[in-house]
C-alpha cells in the first residue's frame, strides 16, 4: 500500500480547506438558532476536530523536511490558534452563555 505523500503546498492547502470549513461552519450552523442544543453540540465538536486537525498540520509543517518560509509557517499557525481561542470563547468559557445551553 502506497504511503500519503504530503508536501508543503498539499499542507498548506489543506490548512485553507479546514479553514474554509470552520467559518463557513460557524456561520452556517450559528444562524441556525441557539435554541436547538443538537446543532451546537454538532458545530463545537466539527470546530474541535477541525481545530485539532489544524494544530496537526501546523506541527507537520515545520518539520525540517518542508521547504517553507518561516513567516508563513507562523502566520499558518496563528490562524489555528486564534480558530482554537475562538472556539474556546465561544463556547467553554462561562461568561459568553453558551455553556449554559450547551451544558443545562
Amino acid at each position: 500500500m502506497e504511503k500519503l505523500q504530503l508536501n508543503s503546498k498539499k499542507i498548506i492547502i489543506w490548512l485553507c480547506v479546514n479553514y474554509g470549513i470552520f467559518i463557513i461552519a460557524f456561520l452556517v450552523l450559528g444562524t441556525l438558532g441557539s435554541e436547538n442544543r443538537m446543532i451546537l453540540w454538532i458545530n463545537f465538536f466539527l470546530n474541535i476536530t477541525i481545530c485539532v486537525i489544524s494544530l496537526v498540520l501546523n506541527i507537520i509543517l515545520f518539520f525540517s523536511k518542508y521547504k517553507t518560509s518561516v513567516l508563513i509557517k507562523i502566520v499558518l499557525l496563528f490562524i489555528s490558534l486564534f480558530l482554537a481561542a475562538f472556539t474556546y470563547y465561544a463556547f467553554i468559557m462561562p461568561e459568553c452563555g453558551l455553556p449554559s445551553v450547551l451544558f443545562s
